[in-house]
């Protein structure tokens, strides 16, 4: 069976819902009030730091570069970024963050100096990682104001100073006319502030950023915000968290921070979370695995949910007021090398199918912990681990992350909608023998009359018959969008850059009642009116 033969039998599924599907159908019962917490369209951020191929060639393309850009930035990554109303970066890093300086990236871009970037080391032998600082401040704020997105800055705390760091918001956020500062960044063309709210207070201080202890870090921290210049709008400081996809979910980072921090009067706002779908050590090739390979690492995305609830429940200890929130501010998944798009672009992987689903259920999880988490950042947004996009010179390709990323737009500023889901589990392959994960996941939301309903079914052989009620109101209509392939490892490349893409899918309402069969591995959207 081609794709276009799978997805016209999907369509017909939809409507006549398909045998052998399962032998009951799943039962999705949606509370559709608007009382629920409001997702934050800042959990569907993004990340770029200057790694590889990220910001040069992936971003950056020059002031006179054939490829088609607007002041130096490709025009075709800003267009697609519209697209999906992207609500913000984080710059620039990362482990790059730790050795920046600002300094550096502003001013005549012909002479601005050439430094030493942390990822040089890891690049292959010959190969030159030297940071010429083309992409500053003022590219990266023009990057936010062309795509529509917020700026959110990673501080220099490991090899910076306070002083440093708090000069750097003085030059973003002051109006011109009080520091001169604030004058110097007119001179380099941009008069009105830059108006940055989202700051992170360093970066993985536990490993790249300074190799601290909580308390360590604890300390520093307070000495970086204590005199925050105060410059509107009012900062929402992010302080650096644990490594949650440790053996131990690094519960003592989390405990130690926030006990080093008891007494003293300095704000958290949010608390940054990194978590990867770590498969570094794995033995398949990125691009072909099995059925083991693709269940473990959808797994591993639902094991984001477990990480959530237990680093928000030891913030609770010190926090019973809940005014910090979460930051997961770098997930993905990661695989080994070896696969990598061009060799200086290292960190890029191919992404497949099996990437697509694993975006949903992460997005899923974040949605149905709306009230716990205030902003997540996928990383990284192009040429790097979990990207939407792959770039080298001209050649421009959307990964299946990217389609996921515009299937779930609506959750954007919608209020959450409890969801009840009863499916049969699937028992699965797994490289440690054999696991459980739910046969089918999602989220709903609703915002005005329109609830927006996103369902994952895992499996790579049956599709889900399900049937969607509400507990209150009438479905009045419903349309649909699907991402599936019949191949598990299909994805789009540079070569082939339409393999994967959105389909529409039918959606039947009866007796009040939505119908609707999941084939397998595939990812549904559906927008519902309701009254």
């Amino acid at each position: 069976m081609d794709r276009r033969d799978f997805l016209r039998a999907s369509a017909f599924a939809s409507v006549g819902l398909m045998t052998g599907a399962s032998s009951a159908p799943a039962e999705i019962e949606i509370t559709p009030q608007d009382t629920g917490p409001e997702i934050n369209p800042h959990i569907y951020g993004q990340f770029i730091e200057h790694l590889g191929g990220v910001i040069y060639d992936g971003i950056w393309v020059g002031r006179n570069s054939k490829i088609p850009n607007i002041d130096g930035i490709r025009k075709q990554f800003v267009d697609d970024l519209k697209r999906i109303a992207v609500p913000n970066f984080r710059w620039p890093g990362g482990c790059f963050a730790d050795g920046y300086h600002w300094r550096d990236g502003i001013g005549d871009p012909s002479r601005r100096p050439r430094t030493y970037n942390y990822w040089q080391a890891s690049m292959p032998q010959g190969l030159d990682d030297t940071e010429p600082n083309h992409f500053g401040i003022h590219e990266f704020m023009n990057l936010c104001r062309l795509s529509g997105a917020e700026p959110y800055l990673a501080a220099n705390m490991g090899s910076g100073s306070p002083q440093e760091f708090h000069d750097w918001v003085s030059y973003t956020n002051a109006p011109v006319g009080t520091v001169s500062l604030a004058n110097e960044r007119a001179m380099n063309g941009s008069k009105e502030p830059f108006g940055v709210r989202f700051w992170g207070v360093g970066n993985e201080s536990w490993g790249c950023g300074g190799d601290m202890t909580p308390q360590e870090y604890a300390s520093l921290y307070r000495r970086f915000v204590t005199q925050f210049p105060a410059f509107p709008p009012k900062p929402f400081l992010i302080a650096v968290g644990p490594r949650g996809h440790s053996k131990d979910l690094d519960l003592g980072w989390t405990n130690g921070f926030f006990e080093a921090m008891q007494g003293h009067r300095t704000r958290v706002d949010g608390l940054s979370i990194h978590y990867y779908t770590d498969f570094r050590n794995s033995p398949e090739k990125v691009s072909t695995f099995d059925a083991r390979g693709w269940y473990d690492v959808i797994r591993e995305g639902l094991r984001t949910e477990t990480v959530i609830e237990q680093h928000w429940a030891a913030m609770g200890k010190f926090d019973p007021d809940r005014h910090t929130k979460l930051i997961v501010d770098e997930w993905g998944v990661w695989y080994r090398p070896g696969e990598e798009i061009t060799p200086a672009y290292i960190l890029s992987q191919p992404l497949t199918l099996r990437d697509a689903l694993h975006t949903a259920v992460t997005f899923d999880v974040f949605n149905r912990h709306a009230d716990k988490i205030a902003m997540a950042n996928v990383a990284q947004t192009i040429n790097c681990i979990h990207s939407l996009f792959l770039a080298q010179g001209d050649r421009f390709a959307r990964t299946p992350v990217y389609y996921v990323f515009e299937m779930y737009r609506n959750h954007m500023q919608s209020k959450l909608a409890a969801m009840n889901i009863r499916a049969d589990e699937l028992k699965v392959p797994s490289r440690s023998g054999s696991a459980t994960i739910p046969g089918l996941s999602g989220s709903a939301s609703v915002r005005e009359k329109t609830l927006t309903v996103t369902l994952t079914n895992p499996s790579l052989d049956a599709p889900v018959a399900a049937q969607i009620r509400l507990t209150s109101g009438s479905i009045t209509e419903g349309k649909g969008t699907i991402l599936t392939h019949t191949e598990m490892t299909a994805g789009n490349t540079l070569d082939r850059p339409n393999e994967i893409k959105l389909s529409a899918l039918p959606v039947v309402v009866r007796n009040n009642r939505v119908e609707i069969s999941i084939p397998q591995r595939a990812i549904v959207a559906m927008e519902l009116k309701i009254t």
